[in-house]
């Protein structure tokens, strides 16, 4: 297939291409995604950012999970436990609610951090 991209040839050493793999490699680009990032001044990304949005992702899995937990104790409230289970049931259910919330405050807190950092 034809393509109108040039190809520019450059020779390192072993030690300067095994550094240039690596660091590629943390970045999550390849060699020459890498070095044209470079070349061309465009933004190259910075590792911590993979490690942030993995924590993001992370809390909004335990978000999910809090989530189906507060389903199962509203399933558990309808089925006329005992009054005492009830109160008891209803607390724990308010305190998932509660802990969402921090999650939820807690993601968004990290995007703007990381979204910050980006400019």
């Amino acid at each position: 297939m034809a393509t109108t991209r040039k190809c520019i040839k450059t020779y390192f050493t072993a030690e300067e291409a095994a550094h240039l793999d690596e660091v590629a490699a943390r970045l999550r680009l390849n060699r020459s995604d890498f070095l044209r990032r470079l070349t061309m001044a465009y933004r190259v990304p910075d590792p911590t950012e993979f490690v942030a949005w993995q924590g993001i992702r992370d809390l909004m899995k335990v978000n999910a999970d809090l989530a189906r937990l507060g389903n199962l104790f509203k399933l558990a409230l309808d089925e006329e436990p005992p009054d005492s289970l009830t109160q008891k049931l209803g607390e724990i259910a308010a305190d998932i609610a509660e802990t969402q919330q921090h999650l939820k405050a807690a993601a968004i807190d990290v995007r703007a951090l990381i979204q910050g950092r980006r400019r």
